[in-house]
This record gives C-alpha cells, structure tokens and sequence, in this order.
C-alpha cells in the first residue's frame, strides 16, 4: 500500500491541538477549519540529546522518485536518527527530511514517495521551512513571501502565536536537528484536500533573550506527532492548519 491509514473513528479523524507540544482539547482536522495551532518545538516528554550529523551531498539513484531538483533542498546521504532506507534531504542547516522509498512494514514504513504525492509533500516541507526559517533568525522574522505562497491563510493566526514570542526575545534554536518524516494519508485525500501525517524527531527547542529555556520547552530529541491539512489553493498545495496528531508515529 502506498498510503499511510490512521485511527478513525466514525469517519472523522481525531486530533489534539497543542502549542509547543502540549495537548489541549480535542479537535477534529478539516480543510475549512478557521483555528491553526503552530508547528510544535518540542514535547514535555524528552528522550536523549543527539548530536547533530554533517552530512553530504548525494545523488538520487536511477528510477526512484525524488524531490523536485529546484526546490530549496538538497540531497544527502544522512540524518540524524535514521536507519532505514530512504531519500534524506536537507532543507536548511539543522532540518532534514525522510522519505521512504521502499514499503517496509516491520520498520512501519507502509508509505513510499509516489509522483501522485510528491506536490503535496513538496507543500508541506515549503511551509515547514518557511516556518523554521522565521523563528531560527534572532530576532524572528517573519517578512518572507513565502507565508503567502505556501500557507492558505497567509500564515497570520500562525505568526499571532510565534510573534509575540518574538517580540520578546524568544529564538528557537535546532540545536540537536529536526528530522521530519512527513506521510501523506489515504483518508481525507481529495483532488483539492489533503492530510499529511508527520512523526518527526525533534530536537530544536525555543531560548529566551538570556539564553535560558523557554516555559514549554525542553532539550533533547522526542518523536513528535503532527498531522497537517494541506489544500489546493492559487494552482499550489499550501498548509491550512496544523495540530498534534495521536498515531502517527504508529
């Protein structure tokens, strides 16, 4: 199968909006949805701290399907905590994404990048690195064009949580890596909607001004479940909205 399922109950997916990887009340995912929860730095729960690898360039190989050879990433040959096959690509220094390539099921891989699903993929990781991108300088700055193109709200109610912490001081920095392993889901697939389901390993975490850690955040490296709404907007796939999403590290 190429497409990863997720728990469903009655039709409708179930998910808990979180800031900052914490669960609050229960919500459920739709392409018209007006709240959006920001992409979450880090979960209370920790694992061991890592360290972030240097990686090299590589080629794709022959026949296997990859990212688009002009979007703002790179091919390389690793990331950190990544041991299955694959296609790792570096979108900027810090964050890498995993795609997998062949179906392995022991390892839970039952979704491989396909043609089909390639834009939507490309959507999301454009989004997530525009996202990154804007709270990583110092001081955060969320100027970029890319909150247009790649977010159907222009990103505003993501940038009303993220720009006050901004404004106070706060940096999030990727100091053990972030390692997105982004899955596009059979349910809720459409011509014009999509649901991509992200288990990443995070380890970036949000600073205040005197370098101390910010309240929500903590250090180290922890799966972190995300589920995102993409949607065909202006000829493009762009983010609707983003929440935690039990499962997807199932």
């Amino acid at each position: 199968m190429r497409r990863k399922t997720t728990l469903v109950v009655a039709g409708v997916l179930f998910l808990a909006a979180c800031d900052s990887g914490e669960g609050s009340q229960l919500d459920t995912i739709a392409p018209s949805s007006e709240s959006l929860s920001p992409l979450p730095t880090l979960p209370a729960t920790t694992a061991a701290a890592t360290t972030v690898a240097t990686t090299t360039e590589a080629t794709l190989p022959e026949g296997v399907v990859g990212l688009s050879a002009d979007g703002p990433w790179k091919l390389v040959d690793s990331a950190p905590g990544i041991t299955t096959p694959g296609l790792v690509y570096e979108l900027m220094p810090g964050l890498w994404v995993y795609l997998p390539v062949v179906e392995d099921i022991a390892n839970g891989i039952t979704w491989t990048l396909n043609e089909e699903d390639r834009p939507i993929i490309e959507g999301y990781l454009q989004a997530t690195l525009v996202y990154y991108a804007a709270v990583t300088s110092n001081p955060m700055d969320f100027s970029s064009e890319g909150w247009t193109t790649y977010y159907v709200d222009g990103g505003e109610r993501l940038k009303g949580v993220m720009e006050p912490r901004g404004a106070a001081g706060q940096v999030v920095s990727l100091e053990a890596g972030v390692v997105l392993r982004p899955t596009v889901l059979g349910d809720g697939r459409s011509e014009v909607d999509a649901i991509v389901a992200d288990c990443s390993l995070d380890g970036a975490v949000r600073r205040n001004a005197d370098g101390s850690i910010a309240e929500g955040s903590t250090p180290g490296v922890v799966e972190t479940e995300v589920g995102a709404t993409m949607r065909m907007s202006d000829g493009r796939w762009k983010l609707d909205r983003v929440t935690e999403l039990a499962g997807a590290c199932v």
